[in-house]
């Protein structure tokens, strides 16, 4: 979406060291005079000014004098526009004293971009610009270029102007990095015309003169002179303030909530002014800028897709000739949410590996990747470079691990070949979320929402949302990508000097010589599914029980429960990766109040959790496998295609093709089968069984369904040679496609069970059944879908009015996603809560006390053993069971062995395995993959060649122990990493440790062949 566009006063503040600080305006061009100009006598080019009500053309040499002028060449002002659409030029914002004194400088921090709109804007702008600052605040030096602001400028308040007359630009446009910046974007336009003709106008100064044309929109009419009084886009003055606390006014403290999910994320600011109350007030949604597209931004819930994708503000290399190596760097290198999802999409098929549908899906893979990761080429001329950019790849390893968390210093040897693993994906996620959030915290749009916009804002806490089962071992990584990514965009915003760890420093008091920002703390405990219960306490309570807690707990709780002042909740969370429930008794605090009335605490205490594999994902995936693909087989079949099993096959399933071709089968399912899948939901979403008029009949092209070049012509290509070669004929189109589907049809295999996620409700349904709720709360986006909660109606855990989606649940406008008072999109539920969560855990919510202390994390693992491929673990599988937490780890079931010692359990090893664990003690409770147990390559070869001492077959038996856990405790949580202990053998050969690998691994098998998820590899056919 485009942003909205702010009405600045006359000057604003820019918050110094907040990294690139972007701001939008717009423009309606109407009819503007052609640009005229002159070149002066010493050579340098100028832009008229015209006097209409005498009729002549001037220019300014100096502020108080006029110099008539003859025009010697004109240029439309629309045609410069169009020259330079979509391209980043350099401002000169210099400083400035009134009434028209500019110095010369600062002369590299300041870039705009202006770009025509494919239809006006609301307001009937006809373009945008979009204005990019660099708020670094540069040393001081003698004798040296003045690129940017100085402390100097700071301390004295120093004002900051753009320039547009010709007395403030003619030293500037003598620049050669400015002119041969013009001149290249120039040429890169003029490509295809004659090359005479382009060399005359070179010659004459075109380039500068369309870049003067596009000044000229900025320029303060002369007064007495112009009729004219206000210029096309105004640019208010700007002035720097410190990032820091200054005459004893503190910066405002901001806390970001993030629930990074596997296929979306959400993310709320809250800042605290101190004020009771002032988080539920002053609160807001993360917006993302696209910063390849920078007049859009994103403000929904977005995807958790990244791209390799480097961010630029121009010609770098021109600008590196001011004498500015580092000017306008990008912290990160990876982009996210739509901006990742649309680069994804424009991939040309031969790039290699670009990105992640989401990295939280592989937070266990900390292996090297070994295919390696190059930048997405969708934009850039370039063929795609190797994934490294400064400043961020002078920070981390090839394992994509920061370089200040490697304990041996001679290990610490930045990225040349870069082979990040999958897990560090995440740390660059969280990276790049986390400058967008400090740019848009700074920034002087949301610092006038908010008020007080003369004091800087800083990051004071970071809280992220885990699902409840999440194993202890799997939060302790995510935790650490949140603290390495901390450290690297304090590095690379030079934020911290040295080469710790910041937060070493922090905690050993270097934070004065080092940090120049503080730290934020790192908070990774709240579930998203309890989470999503405190939006509906605190909205019940609060807003429509006038806060009376113990007025709400009797009237919701069930007509056969005896106490009425605790009620039992549960929430079913059905995201893109997970499907969690969780069960969580409330009850009232009088304690210290004498009778009853609001003054009490509400006091959690949770009873059941678990967490499954099974979610959105694979709704999406059962979709297409069952109405997406046989709609592609049967317009195959059609054309004449024979062999269509083998074809779709090779086109979406998982049989070997080259790199390149792998690439487009990617392309393919996230161009095509997708989009589709996407549709069928979004149209079943308004499906009602009881309301004919929502019975459609899905009957169209595929062409008319999808957006106007969503399937781009590489894929098209690809498919249609292979549907070539297999028969069919050389005009085979995908947009030629029927689908043809009714609603109901969809609605009745849902219900009946069809779809994969049918056994896990109807699992979930039966331990409701066991703890007599008061209610049920149903959230995340697919929860919306009628089949679903017709599953579970089906089941009957609780009556049918105690059942509530909180997709259009009523919330109020406090709520920060609100659509008229309502959810809209029950995914940010989870981000919602826990901001509420915080607020409580501050005692900042009036007439609203909720013990957030009681919310302890605890792990699920109860019972251990070899997962099979339907992701179950049978009984003559378990290892290890009721299992139980003791001294803040998990406690392997000890055994007694023939000598009388006791030990734990072994495992009989003859191959590979994958570990699972499930929390129930029933053979049918779906299991969570943990971790797989395998041979090393030396360990291989070992095994191969030994022969067993007993006559029977070689194996070995590996003992596993509990890792002690240091990071765990300095969470607070519950160690269950698992190490091996020692390894033994019926062979005639010595095995140790060493040969083998016991390595995490949560990803569910999906019953394709690929080990990557469907959404990575395009292989969706069984």
């Amino acid at each position: 979406m485009l942003p909205e566009i702010v009405s600045f006063d006359r000057q604003i503040t820019l918050v110094g060291d907040s990294g690139i600080q972007f701001m939008d305006f717009g423009l309606s061009l109407g009819r503007l005079p052609a640009g005229e100009f002159v070149k002066l006598a010493n050579g340098v080019l100028t832009r008229l000014i015209y006097n209409e009500q005498r009729d002549y053309y001037f220019y300014q040499p100096t502020p108080d004098n006029i110099e008539k002028a003859k025009s010697q060449y004109d240029i439309p002002v629309e045609q410069s526009l169009k020259l330079f659409d979509g391209i980043w030029l350099p401002l000169p914002l210099f400083r400035f004293s009134p009434p028209n004194v500019y110095q010369e400088g600062p002369l590299n921090w300041a870039r705009f971009r202006l770009v025509k709109l494919p239809e006006p804007d609301l307001d009937g702008h006809s373009h945008r610009m979009t204005l990019a600052i660099d708020t670094r605040i540069m040393a001081k030096q003698q004798a040296a270029a003045d690129l940017s602001p100085n402390q100097e400028d700071v301390n004295a308040g120093a004002t900051f102007a753009v320039a547009t007359a010709t007395y403030a630009l003619n030293w500037y446009l003598t620049q050669d990095w400015i002119t041969d910046w013009l001149k290249e974007v120039f040429k890169e336009a003029s490509k295809g015309r004659d090359i005479d003709e382009r060399e005359q106008e070179l010659a004459q100064q075109y380039p500068l003169a369309h870049y003067l044309n596009l000044l000229s929109l900025m320029a303060i009419p002369v007064e007495g002179l112009q009729i004219q009084t206000e210029p096309v886009i105004e640019l208010p003055q700007f002035r720097v303030i410190a990032n820091q606390e200054t005459n004893a006014i503190k910066p405002i403290a901001v806390d970001l909530i993030l629930d990074v999910g596997n296929s979306r994320t959400c993310g709320i600011l809250i800042e605290d002014h101190g004020q009771s109350g002032s988080g539920m007030r002053h609160n807001y949604v993360l917006k993302l800028r696209d910063l390849s597209a920078p007049e859009h931004i994103y403000t929904d819930p977005f995807e958790s897709r990244v791209e390799f994708s480097q961010a630029f503000f121009g010609k770098d290399h021109c600008s590196v000739r001011s004498g500015r190596h580092d000017a306008f760097q990008w912290p990160t290198i990876a982009r996210i949410g739509g901006e990742a999802s649309r680069l994804a999409a424009r991939r040309k098929g031969s790039e290699g590996s670009t990105g992640l549908s989401s990295p939280k899906r592989y937070l266990w893979d900390e292996k090297f990747y070994g295919q390696g990761w190059r930048f997405n080429g969708s934009y850039v001329q370039d063929s795609n470079p190797l994934a490294t950019a400064a400043p961020f790849a002078n920070l981390i390893d090839e394992r994509g691990e920061a370089l200040h968390t490697i304990e041996d210093e001679m290990d610490r040897i930045p990225v040349f070949t870069p082979r990040y693993s999958r897990s560090s994906l995440m740390t660059f996620m969280l990276a790049e979320v986390l400058t967008q959030a400090i740019s848009q915290i700074n920034s002087p749009e949301q610092r006038i929402r908010q008020g007080h916009a003369g004091i800087p804002r800083q990051l004071r806490h970071i809280i992220l949302t885990v699902p409840p089962g999440m194993p202890m071992a799997e939060r302790c990584v995510l935790d650490e990508r949140m603290r390495q990514a901390v450290g690297l965009v304090w590095k690379s915003l030079r934020w911290h000097n040295g080469e710790n760890d910041p937060y070493k420093d922090v905690q050993e008091e270097h934070t004065e010589a080092n940090i120049k920002i503080p730290l934020p703390k790192i908070r990774v405990e709240w579930d998203e599914a309890s989470c999503a219960q405190l939006v509906y306490l605190y909205t019940e309570i609060n807003q429509n029980f006038a806060g009376h807690p113990e007025e709400f707990f009797d009237a919701i709780g069930r007509p056969d429960r005896t106490d009425r002042e605790s009620i039992t909740i549960a929430s079913i969370d059905i995201g893109g990766g997970t499907t969690d429930l969780v069960i969580t008794d409330y009850r009232l605090d009088h304690n210290g109040h004498t009778g009853g009335g609001t003054n009490v605490h509400i006091i959690p205490n949770q009873r059941f959790r678990d967490s499954f594999k099974i979610a959105g994902d694979d709704i999406l995936l059962d979709v297409i496998q069952s109405y997406v693909l046989p709609a592609f087989e049967q317009a195959l079949r059609e054309v004449g295609v024979m062999s269509t099993e083998t074809l779709m096959s090779q086109l979406c399933g998982s049989q070997n093709i080259s790199a390149a071709e792998a690439v487009l089968r990617q392309q393919l399912s996230l161009q095509l089968f997708v989009p589709l899948a996407l549709h069928i939901l979004g149209t079943y979403e308004h499906y009602d069984p009881l309301d004919e008029q929502t019975h459609t009949l899905i009957n169209q092209r595929v062409g008319d369904l999808l957006p106007v070049g969503c399937i781009r012509d590489e894929v098209e290509g690809f498919v249609r040679r292979e549907v070539q070669k297999a028969g069919g004929p050389t005009d085979f189109k995908l947009a030629d496609i029927m689908l043809n589907l009714p609603l109901a049809k969809l609605h009745g295999d849902l219900c009946a069970g069809k779809f994969s996620i049918d056994k896990v409700l109807t699992a979930l349904c039966e331990v409701l059944s066991y703890y007599h709720c008061d209610l049920l709360l149903l959230t995340g986006r697919p929860s919306q879908l009628p089949g679903i909660q017709a599953i579970i109606r089906r089941n009957l855990p609780l009556p049918p009015g105690r059942i509530l989606p909180l997709h259009g649940y009523q919330t109020g406008t406090w709520y920060p996603f609100h659509k008229n008072g309502h959810i809209d999109d029950p995914k940010s539920t989870a981000s919602v809560g826990a901001m509420l969560t915080q607020l409580c855990a501050n005692h900042s919510i009036p007439n609203f006390h909720f013990r957030t202390s009681e919310l302890k994390p605890y792990s699920t693992i109860r019972h251990i053993g070899t997962i099979d491929m339907d992701n179950l673990i049978r009984d003559a599988d378990i290892v290890y069971q009721h299992i139980e937490s003791e001294n803040g780890q998990i406690k392997l079931p000890a055994i007694t062995e023939e000598n009388g010692e006791k030990t734990t359990q072994s495992i009989v090893m003859r191959g590979d395995l994958r570990l699972g664990y499930r929390q129930l003690n029933a053979e049918r409770w779906t299991a969570a993959p943990l971790y797989t147990l395998r041979f090393s390559e030396e360990g291989r070869k070992k095994f191969s060649s030994a022969q067993s001492t007993d006559n029977g077959s070689p194996y070995l038996k590996v003992r596993l122990a509990i890792d002690k856990g240091k990071r765990a405790r300095q969470l607070g949580l519950i160690s269950d990493r698992l190490t091996i202990a020692d390894v033994s053998s019926n062979t005639d050969k010595s095995f140790s440790k060493r040969d083998l690998d016991l390595e995490l691994n949560t990803m569910p098998d999906r019953g394709l062949i690929d080990s990557r998820h469907w959404l990575d590899s395009g292989s969706v056919k069984k």
